[in-house]
């Protein structure tokens, strides 16, 4: 609450700060901080930069890692699926809150929306429910390859974004970023493009159910390993009841649902026998018994079909389908 003074020896040397957590953090409180008032600083507040800029820099990584077989001129024609729309759509609500602050000179609201794209869009929500398409699916399949057209979108803008506040961070990516015939040498020679896609009040208020009914499948499954009734979420197998019947724009979405919300699977309906554990929401009911089957050894997800392939008796139907096809 005190000026810095070098009488009163409460000095915070940038050089040191620079040297401990690197000159990118440093770079990050700047941005972090509102110049208009008041700049506080202190140890552990770049001690929250440097986590910020963690979980920055691992999304890119992550996003990196799964395009290493991409190719721009190749792949990037392949059309998203349902949950890469909804990416791209949370890319363009990204994109233009944070061009909209640069031109107002609000860069703590440039470091406001890139920690929470990538902690929350990407990370908790979108990435980690497409790792199953990511790491199960045959190299050149179409799903996997819209997966990659759309990480490939994402971490190209984000680099662009995210350059006049990380300049370093933003030109090492855009080095490993897969090869394109018009992208300029440098990331500081680039413009700001959108990527991202507009969508109407209909898409937007479809997947905020979705997601809205994710947070409360999340809740009872987090209930589930509290108790160590399950460990990983692709023990449990998710019963779904509402009061006034199963709502249409759920049951369409019936084969995406345990992908989405990353257990092995979901029914309709309240258990006859195993109940593990119970959640209720307002008219919906959450309820986790465990996956029938036996686990996977490619994808981990319990089915059936494990066990029914003679030449592949250890993986499911999909494993042993990818695995054919790629030996």
């Amino acid at each position: 609450g005190h000026k810095m003074s070098k009488s009163l020896g409460n000095v915070m040397d940038p050089m040191k700060i620079a040297k401990r957590y690197g000159a990118e953090i440093l770079r990050l409180w700047v941005a972090m901080t509102d110049y208009r008032s008041d700049m506080a600083v202190s140890e552990a507040m770049f001690a929250r930069c440097a986590e910020a800029y963690r979980k920055i820099r691992n999304t890119c990584r992550f996003l990196l890692g799964n395009l290493y077989d991409f190719d721009p001129e190749k792949h990037a024609s392949v059309p998203p699926q349902p949950l890469d729309e909804w990416a791209l759509y949370r890319l363009e609500l990204f994109e233009k809150s944070t061009r909209k602050a640069y031109t107002a000179y609000e860069f703590h609201k440039v470091y406001h929306a890139l920690t929470y794209f990538c902690a929350v869009d990407l990370s908790a929500q979108y990435l980690d429910i497409l790792k199953d398409r990511l790491y199960c699916e045959s190299a050149d399949s179409p799903t996997r390859r819209a997966a990659q057209g759309t990480l490939y979108k994402i971490v190209d803008s984000l680099c662009r974004l995210m350059a006049p506040i990380l300049p370093f961070t933003a030109e090492e990516v855009w080095e490993h970023l897969p090869k394109a015939k018009k992208r300029p040498e440098s990331v500081h020679l680039a413009e700001f493009a959108s990527f991202g896609t507009e969508k109407d009040e209909d898409f937007i208020t479809y997947w905020r159910r979705l997601f809205e009914l994710r947070e409360n499948v999340s809740k009872a499954l987090e209930t589930a390993r509290g108790e160590k009734s399950i460990g990983n979420s692709l023990e449990a197998k998710v019963w779904l009841e509402w009061k006034g019947g199963t709502p249409d724009w759920v049951e369409q979405e019936t084969a995406f649902l345990p992908s989405f919300f990353i257990v092995s699977q979901v029914a309709f309906g309240k258990p006859i026998e195993g109940l593990l554990c119970e959640a209720v929401f307002e008219d919906l009911t959450v309820s986790i018994t465990r996956a029938g089957g036996q686990k996977c050894a490619r994808c981990w997800n319990y089915s059936t079909s494990v066990g029914k392939h003679k030449d592949a008796p250890d993986l499911c139907g999909r494993c042993a389908g990818v695995v054919g096809t790629t030996l």
